[in-house]
C-alpha cells in the first residue's frame, strides 16, 4: 500500500533544501514555504525560508512572498522537493518592470522565472529579491528586460498536474 500524499512531519532543520512545507500554528492560517538555505549556511543558525502566503507585509508595503530566517526547531509538514509550479500566464495579466503592479508575485526575467520577494525580519531592507524557482538562487536585480505576473498554482508533484488533482497551494488566481 502506498499513499498519495508524499508528507511527513518534521522540524524545519531536518527538511531538504527546497522542500514545501507547511507550517499551523494554534489560531493562526497555516503558512506555506519552501526552504531556501540549510541552518548550517547561516551564522545565525536558522534557515532562509521563502513565505508563500499574503499576509506578512508591513503596513502600505506590497503584499509579496517574503523572506525570512525561521527558527530551526520549527515543526512542520514537508512534502519533499518533488512540488511543480505552474504560472498562470496571460498576455493580458503581464506588466513590465517598472510598472508598480502591487499583485505580481513572479517574475519573468533572462534567465528564467523568480518568485518576487521582499525582505522580512533578519534582512536587511531593500525594496525586493527575486528567487529562481528553479534553483532557489537568490537575486536582487533582473535589469530592465523584466516581466511580472499575478498568479500561480503549485502541485505536489508531476502526477497531481498530470491527473487535474487540485493544486496544494495557489496564489493570485
Amino acid at each position: 500500500m502506498r499513499s498519495t500524499l508524499n508528507a511527513r512531519s518534521a522540524i524545519l532543520a531536518e527538511v531538504p533544501k527546497g522542500a514545501l512545507f507547511l507550517l499551523k500554528r494554534y489560531g493562526h492560517q497555516p503558512i506555506f514555504g519552501i526552504k531556501l538555505s540549510e541552518p548550517l549556511d547561516q551564522p545565525n543558525g536558522k534557515p532562509t525560508v521563502l513565505l508563500l502566503n499574503p499576509g506578512f507585509g508591513r503596513e502600505g508595503e506590497a503584499d509579496w512572498h517574503r523572506i525570512f530566517q525561521w527558527e530551526a526547531d520549527e515543526q512542520c509538514v514537508s512534502f519533499g522537493t518533488d512540488w511543480i509550479i505552474q504560472p498562470d500566464f496571460a498576455a493580458t495579466s503581464l506588466s513590465e518592470i517598472n510598472d508598480p503592479q502591487q499583485e505580481a508575485c513572479l517574475t519573468i526575467g533572462p534567465q528564467g522565472i523568480h518568485f518576487r520577494a521582499a525582505p522580512g525580519e533578519g534582512f536587511r531592507a531593500i525594496y525586493r529579491h527575486f528567487i529562481h524557482v528553479d534553483t532557489l538562487d537568490l537575486a536582487k536585480d533582473l535589469g530592465s528586460a523584466a516581466f511580472h505576473l499575478t498568479g500561480y498554482r503549485i502541485f505536489l508533484n508531476q502526477g497531481d498536474l498530470d491527473n487535474s488533482r487540485p493544486p496544494i497551494y495557489q496564489h493570485g488566481v
